[in-house]
């Protein structure tokens, strides 16, 4: 709304303005983005509602003070504040910048620009008003200015605010660049709060599943301390609560209020604070209830709102150290921690801390909250996420809660739950390519036996995460009766030989000696599932480790040739608890452990041999235990494969015993920056090997237009152009007819069956799931080169 007024004491005012307090747009290069706080001073006029024309003829006795840096931090205020500047445009052209202001939250800031004729232009912006009225409709408080060649506008800033912490950037900033920020700004914090979103949607399926507590104040903490973020970021008045309301104004502090309640509930569980430290919980208590109180007051008193805000901030300093206090107990009696759940208190309480000092104007001007608390809440989510992801893990370990969740399938919550779990695979696939790949590439760049060493843990901890999920997976398809195998070409040493590899360093650890043995020829070719091969006999090993405190794991395959087929006996013998002969039937039934107790003591799903014995039942094959109580258990399993003939293999040009591509050159197609980074790192260990990365498949395409690749690495779900599409377009000689036939490996964390039926539909040579190993990407990528 603009609003033009004549005033000869405005024209007067305008003659007597100080030079020193205004910009000037000069010839050259037009700034994209610059402060003008130093060319401003501010007053603070306490309560008093003051026109132009009073703050114009008062201007002395208002005691403007001239402001410096880049930010002015207000701090908690529910004070009138008036801020004056002038802009001058020395260009022969006009200029367009826009003003950026104060807090999204503020109440209201009011924007008045005298030209030098006196008339007067007078904007309008904060959440007391409708989205709609605001002068610029943008999250932010952005004002328009305009200056026709060679004008000068004198300009006061009006601020209202009813006790929020307030900060006053004074920016003007260009079309181009406010444009490129906003589009900016969009990314980032669509990614920060839809990750937040998915977090707190998750835990509460969750919650809905497992029935437990914990899930469900996690789910609504994230949820709560996403809103307030939203709130003062100024989506929420742009997006949902785009008019004037009581509920609207008071957002900020309702979502506060609600995501320290229920941080104190997630932590007072998490920490067993009830029955572990009572005194805590009856603290704890206690800030519930004058939560509360403040939460009334709000709504019966609306004068007590100014005090509300640094109330809360200083009642949710006060939970931290209570909760720092039942931590410090907890380890002083050495009792067992989640390090995740620390970690992500120790972030929170920094990000707190620091929120707050702010907030109560400690730190230096040109220090935004945004500098700390986005990454620190993001920090925080993730950590406490992982220390929720154990929490599943220990409660999944209690057979009546397993039971209860057993009882509550019905075929939809199947097809959820396949949904779900499938999802959940790919999210794990993918942080854990880059684990698996970083930890190799420090392998084998390190000569540290102790970096070597923990590498070979991270080895064998994250193998052993991708064995759950598959089997959780497996678990779904098994109940459904969907689980079937898959007919390729593999030798089964290879397979033998890298189990062995990775559980030799987890079983050591544990003080166990660990033999392996077979007579499996190197390369014996047959055809079958070699993942579910693997799955089999890692599973077998892994309950031998778990369930074995002292002595010995044994690893031993035997084969035979007979009619074209490997008859392989695999054997796993351990030295420890044993099964009672009772339980022998039973041990292959879903969730079943001999014990509640060996539950608490060994942990696991409780579906490792039932998935282990479907698997092996498709395969038409036998598995037979036997075991003593305190002497130890031997499994045996004997599964036939048709065994390949030997077939002419193409002399390779490429070193088996060094990596090296005599200068090939590979494309990468992948939007994950994280898995780009471990990929290119993979390839740059390699020889001669030329590397070049595209975001997505649409970026492939129009590369491969004016360059030469020999090989193309290609994900499968990716922005603008996915790899289905993207395969399809270069079959159909999009990028060329010299192109049609270019080799192209799949890598993708989708390990659904249907997905790789689909990839070699579209015409992919082959097909990798991540986490990648880069001895089989090698492989697979030197024999395609050959072929």
């Amino acid at each position: 709304m603009k609003i033009v007024l004549r005033s000869a004491a405005l024209v007067l005012c305008f003659l007597c303005f100080q030079v020193q307090a205004q910009y000037v747009f000069k010839e050259g290069k037009l700034p994209d983005k610059i402060s003008i706080l130093n060319y401003s001073s501010l007053a603070d006029v306490g309560h008093r509602n003051l026109s132009l024309q009073r703050v114009i003829s008062d201007s002395a006795k208002l005691n403007f003070k001239q402001q410096k840096g880049k930010l002015a931090n207000l701090g908690f205020t529910s004070n009138n504040y008036w801020l004056k500047f002038a802009v001058k445009n020395s260009l022969k052209v006009p200029v367009l910048y826009y003003l950026e202001t104060s807090e999204p939250i503020t109440d209201n800031t009011n924007l008045y620009l005298i030209d030098e004729k006196g008339l007067v232009q007078k904007e309008l912006n904060g959440d007391n008003l409708d989205f709609d009225r605001k002068s610029v409709a943008s999250r932010k408080t952005l004002f328009k200015i305009e200056l026709a060649a060679g004008q000068t506008k004198k300009a006061y800033l009006e601020i209202k605010n009813d006790g929020e912490k307030n900060t006053l950037p004074l920016y003007l900033i260009s079309q181009q660049t406010l444009l490129k920020e906003t589009y900016f700004y969009q990314l980032v914090m669509g990614i920060f709060y839809g990750i937040l979103l998915i977090i707190a949607i998750t835990y509460f399926f969750f919650y809905i599943a497992l029935k437990e507590n914990s899930f469900l104040y996690y789910s609504l903490y994230v949820f709560f301390v996403g809103l307030c973020q939203f709130t003062l970021d100024g989506f929420y008045h742009q997006y949902i609560g785009t008019g004037y309301s009581w509920l609207n104004l008071h957002m900020v502090i309702i979502s506060a209020i609600f995501s320290c309640y229920f941080f104190g509930k997630y932590s007072e569980v998490v920490l067993d604070l009830k029955e572990q430290n009572h005194t805590t919980f009856r603290l704890l208590q206690v800030l519930y209830i004058v939560l509360g109180i403040v939460f009334v007051l709000i709504i019966i008193v609306p004068g007590f709102l100014k005090y509300s805000y640094p109330a809360i901030n200083l009642l949710t300093f006060i939970g931290m150290l209570l909760i720092f206090m039942a931590i410090f107990f907890i380890v002083k009696r050495k009792q067992t921690l989640d390090v995740f759940y620390a970690a992500g208190i120790a972030i929170l309480f920094i990000c707190i801390l620091f929120a707050i000092l702010m907030n109560f104007g400690v730190f230096p001007e040109n220090f935004s909250t945004d500098n700390i608390t986005k990454p620190g809440i993001g920090l925080e989510i993730v950590a406490l996420s992982l220390s929720m992801a154990n929490r599943i893990r220990l409660l999944n370990s209690k057979k009546e809660e397993l039971q209860s969740i057993a009882l509550q399938k019905s075929e939809e919550m199947n097809d959820v739950k396949s949904y779900f779990l499938s999802n959940m695979s790919h999210e794990l696939r993918t942080p854990l390519n880059a684990i698996l790949g970083l930890a190799a590439i420090m392998e084998n760049n390190s000569t540290d036996p102790e970096v070597k060493a923990n590498c070979e843990v991270i080895r064998y901890a994250s193998h052993g995460l991708i064995s759950s999920v598959n089997d959780i997976l497996d678990f779904s398809k098994v109940e459904k009766g969907e689980l079937e195998l898959e007919k390729t070409e593999f030798k089964p040493y290879e397979i033998l030989n890298r189990l062995a590899s990775i559980s030799k360093k987890q079983i050591e650890d544990k003080g166990l000696t660990f033999h392996f043995h077979t007579s499996l020829a190197a390369d014996t070719l047959v055809i079958g599932d070699p993942v579910r091969l693997e799955q089999i006999i890692y599973n077998l090993i892994n309950n031998a480790a778990k369930f074995t405190s002292h002595g010995s794991v044994i690893f031993e395959s035997k084969s035979s040739l007979n009619n074209g087929n490997l008859k392989l006996t695999v054997l796993i013998s351990d030295t420890g608890v044993g099964i009672p002969s009772e339980k022998l039937d039973s041990i292959f039934g879903l969730f079943s452990q001999t014990t509640l107790d060996n539950k608490r003591r060994f942990g696991g799903f409780g579906i490792g041999l039932s998935i282990v014995k479907a698997l092996v039942d498709l395969h038409d094959g036998k598995i037979n235990i036997n075991s003593r109580p305190d002497e130890g258990t031997t499994c045996e399993i004997e599964i036939n494969y048709p065994v390949v003939i030997k077939k002419e293999i193409p002399i390779s040009t490429y070193p088996k015993d060094d990596d090296h591509l005599s200068g090939k050159r590979i494309l990468i197609v992948e939007d994950n920056p994280m898995n780009q980074m471990i990929i290119q790192m993979m390839l740059e260990d390699w020889n001669n090997t030329v590397i070049s990365l595209a975001n997505n498949g649409a970026e492939c395409l129009e590369m491969m237009k004016t360059e030469h690749f020999d090989m193309i690495l290609m994900d499968l779900q990716m922005p603008v152009m996915d790899g289905y599409e993207a395969i399809t377009a270069i079959r159909k000689g999009e990028t060329g007819r010299d192109k049609m036939n270019i080799p192209i490996i799949v890598i993708t964390a989708d390990i659904t069956k249907e997905s790789k039926k689909r990839v070699f539909s579209v015409g992919a040579n082959d097909y990798m799931n991540k986490p990648i190993d880069d001895k089989i990407m090698y492989q697979k990528i030197s024999s395609i080169l050959i072929a």
